[in-house]
């Protein structure tokens, strides 16, 4: 593979994350608020933290998950930053509530 496929590839896969980004961004606008979506952004960045893009982008999902599944929004973002996935988090919030 030439070196201007590969980099046009890199650029494609860079665009599809920050898409994806977007995406899972305005579906928390959704569910709570604008300004939520852009404080969580920045708690969960990974220039702030030891995962790359790929990894943020799965506890932006996560985080979306437990937001569409009711967990209060604050608590939801402390929790994905434990690392585990939605739904082991969503398991032990609901055996809490017990």
């Amino acid at each position: 593979m030439a070196m201007t496929e590969i980099i046009k590839q890199l650029e494609k896969e860079i665009l599809q994350q920050r898409e994806d980004e977007q995406r899972i961004l305005n579906e928390i606008t959704a569910v709570v608020s604008f300004d939520f979506a852009q404080q969580a952004a920045g708690a969960l960045d990974p220039r702030k933290h030891f995962y790359g893009f790929e990894a943020y982008l799965i506890l932006l999902d996560n985080l979306k998950v437990l937001l569409y599944a009711g967990m209060p929004d604050n608590l939801a973002l402390e929790s994905v930053q434990c690392g585990y996935d939605a739904k082991t988090i969503l398991t032990m919030w609901r055996l809490s509530k017990v």
